[in-house]
């Protein structure tokens, strides 16, 4: 498992350095694998708005740029990249800059034009992954600000080596109550409140089988699919080594590492009937989210429709139904799977998920309730 030290630390911030840190939660049989830093040093970059652009010219492929850096005086940068246009906002290495490689930006003339600073590339920043042209920041973010600020850049992500009996510790919450306990702290957890319902949609859930006795499920309606997720969001997931996909997968993922409780997303639309979670039956079959298709077995546990099967419990979720970037309509999964009957599961079709990790490990009975209300709290703020 891997997450951020600065997401960590929102939960338990103890006075001692990363590397103390990973030192103890390592002695107490938490071992840290590796800590590795978001962004090697560099200094003076700031975010930048490029407000004008002329031709250079005595250059075809080099254009003048005239960039708002948040002082009293714009900056006359001179730029190659294909992507500098007005309107976008940009890292700015400053005169005096030292960037990765100990390369030092001066005050310069480039083919008889002068240029105060340098319009940054993510590799010129040391950053992966890398961008064609320029590094396009959002919008919003505000002129004139540290991009290690900003990016929040000072930070590393902790790769654990969490042993089999430790499932408790497969979150952000699981870590950040083993370093508030050593450290005697008290543990920030985020305020949730149960979530003020506004329709009377409702979706049977039949359980069929004892390998599942809690699952809970919630309609939201009306999202808009058009809607990204937020930056803090996006970082968050990618210190935790999990690309971004969409709102409504990015918070379930989101949640999953941040609570420790695995969850699934369903389009509603495609949702016939209502949900039963049972045993699969001779000859059926199910296309995953990967796109392989499967010969479900007998005894494997499926989230299932009155048609079909939607999902391998526990394990992952199935293509035909789930969320795009169509859907408005999202049924929300959270659920309690006995460990023992999803033992191996995954294994026997190849698979090993972030979710059936922690549910052939154990996860909390009581975690689900918590899990979907943080999960609707995240989707209706966005």
């Amino acid at each position: 498992m891997q997450i951020s030290e600065q997401w960590l630390r929102e939960w338990a911030n103890p006075a001692l350095s990363a590397q103390q840190m990973a030192h103890q939660l390592t002695m107490a049989g938490l071992e840290v694998d590796a800590l590795q830093a978001i962004a090697p040093p560099f200094n003076h970059v700031v975010v930048g708005e490029i407000i004008a652009i002329e031709q250079h010219p005595q250059a075809d492929r080099l254009r003048v740029t005239t960039v708002n850096v948040g002082t009293n005086e714009s900056l006359s940068i001179v730029c190659g990249a294909a992507n500098a246009r007005v309107g976008i906002k940009i890292p700015v290495a400053m005169i005096g800059a030292v960037l990765p490689n100990n390369i030092e930006i001066k005050r310069a003339k480039l083919r008889g034009v002068e240029s105060f600073g340098m319009l940054c590339a993510a590799q010129e920043l040391g950053l992966t992954p890398a961008t064609d042209g320029l590094l396009e920041l959002p919008l919003d973010a505000p002129v004139g600000l540290s991009i290690r600020d900003y990016l929040q850049l000072d930070d590393n992500t902790i790769e654990f080596g969490i042993t089999p009996n430790r499932g408790d510790c497969l979150s952000v919450l699981g870590m950040a109550r083993e370093v508030s306990a050593f450290n005697k702290l008290a543990l920030n957890t985020p305020i949730v409140a149960e979530t003020n319902i506004t329709h009377a949609d409702v979706v049977t859930v039949d359980l069929q089988s004892s390998a599942c006795p809690r699952y809970l499920g919630r309609i939201i309606k009306n999202i808009n699919p058009q809607a990204v997720s937020p930056a803090w969001l996006v970082t968050k997931l990618a210190r935790s080594d999990i690309s971004s996909l969409g709102v409504v997968v990015d918070v379930t993922n989101y949640v999953l590492m941040e609570l420790g409780q695995p969850m699934h997303a369903f389009d509603l639309s495609k949702v016939q009937g209502g949900i039963v979670v049972r045993e699969a039956q001779a000859g059926e079959s199910l296309t995953l989210l990967n796109k392989q298709t499967i010969d479900l077995r007998a005894g494997s546990l499926v989230i299932a429709d009155h048609q079909k099967p939607l999902a391998l419990a526990g394990i992952m979720g199935g293509l035909d139904s789930a969320v795009t970037t169509e859907t408005t309509n999202v049924l929300l999964e959270s659920a309690f799977f006995q460990p023992l009957a999803l033992a191996g599961k995954a294994r026997s079709y190849g698979l090993h998920t972030d979710s059936s990790h922690r549910f052939e490990r154990g996860v909390d009975f009581n975690l689900p309730r918590q899990a979907i209300e943080r999960a609707t709290q995240l989707i209706v703020d966005i």
